[in-house]
């Protein structure tokens, strides 16, 4: 299967049934991110035990592409280390910028499947929304914006 069957599979699969959608009852950390331009609002819901995410959940409304990488964010973080996570922001930042040739980076597995977004520049912001937002809720800030 190519990058890009893969891509479109991923982006159903995940909008269509995702994982750890939700409000939980109890978290230790939790932002919103907000995508002003086409409305995606995401709420990342994140509990640290010890320095490791042993639960991670997302809430809002939002189109399906920012679903699908909230949906497999939380299910990829979940077992990592705080640092772990912040790392692997990064490396989901790399991957998805326009300017980078980078296809896939190894630490982000599975999440590579996302990297079809960058075929649609204006789409980019919809997949790192909810990464943006696991980041600020993981230095303790309550907001995350894509601008």
């Amino acid at each position: 299967m190519d990058i890009k069957q893969l891509y479109k599979k991923t982006i159903l699969e995940h909008n269509r049934n995702p994982r750890n959608y939700g409000t939980p009852e109890s978290f230790t950390h939790k932002a919103e991110g907000l995508n002003a331009i086409c409305g995606d609002q995401v709420f990342v819901f994140i509990t640290v035990e010890q320095g490791v995410i042993t639960q991670m959940n997302f809430d809002g409304e939002s189109c399906a592409i920012s679903t699908a990488s909230s949906s497999l964010m939380t299910e990829f973080l979940q077992g990592k280390t705080v640092d772990d996570a912040k790392d692997l922001f990064a490396d989901f930042c790399q991957l998805m910028d326009k300017k980078s040739s980078v296809e896939s980076i190894d630490s982000l597995g599975k999440v590579n499947n996302m990297a079809g977004v960058k075929k649609f520049p204006a789409r980019i912001k919809s997949a790192t929304l909810c990464w943006h937002a696991m980041n600020a809720a993981l230095l303790g800030n309550e907001t995350a914006t894509t601008e």
